[in-house]
């Protein structure tokens, strides 16, 4: 039996109807995901090269575990096996100063800050001792604190004592036999290792 001619109109009709809103509809989420996955969080700023948020500025430990850093900070925290004996060794870790520059950007830093974090609570070294400064591809903060600091490379750790600079970690341990714990140690000791990419 033959549909007659109408009823063929009204389905027509319908079809491109819930074509249109269907296309309608599928615009709309895209733009949403677009928005959303694109959003830069409050107080954060967007890395040029990514387009995706990072930290720039002084910054408390805690920020470094906020989304969206958490994923990768938590892991290598949870990870890192620590040489709780040679920390033990570090005698009075809280007569020192540290100022820790960072980019949650750099994959380095995403490596060493975690586990630093975890080193320096075992020391129970009071965070208010430390200065951690986030900086762009350029290692620049906002507030200039690298100015004077000779930061080329990130992570970049000072350790400083009345507030001279006794030593410091670059990037990395300073060789493929060290480790974050002996270089402190060592820095501890008064007798710093060559940091990697010294000038001296």
């Amino acid at each position: 039996m033959k549909k007659n001619k109408p009823f063929i109109k009204i389905e027509r009709k319908w079809s491109k109807r819930i074509n249109l809103i269907t296309a309608v509809l599928l615009f709309i989420a895209a733009t949403l995901f677009y928005i959303n996955s694109t959003k830069i969080p409050e107080g954060m700023f967007e890395d040029p090269k990514t387009g995706k948020p990072m930290l720039l500025g002084e910054v408390l430990i805690d920020e470094l575990k906020q989304e969206p850093f958490s994923e990768w900070y938590n892991n290598e925290f949870d990870n890192y096996e620590l040489d709780v004996e040679l920390l033990g060794a570090i005698l009075d870790p809280n007569q020192y100063n540290y100022e820790l520059f960072l980019g949650t950007w750099c994959g380095d830093s995403r490596r060493e800050v975690p586990r630093l974090e975890k080193i320096f609570i075992e020391l129970g070294i009071d965070f208010n001792r430390i200065a951690i400064i986030t900086v762009d591809r350029d290692k620049v903060s906002p507030e200039n604190e690298q100015e004077g600091k000779d930061i080329r490379y990130v992570p970049t750790l000072i350790v400083k004592n009345n507030n001279v600079e006794i030593g410091r970690i670059v990037e990395s341990p300073s060789s493929e036999s060290a480790t974050l714990e002996s270089d402190l140690f060592e820095i501890s000791l008064g007798i710093p290792p060559k940091p990697n990419y010294s000038l001296d």
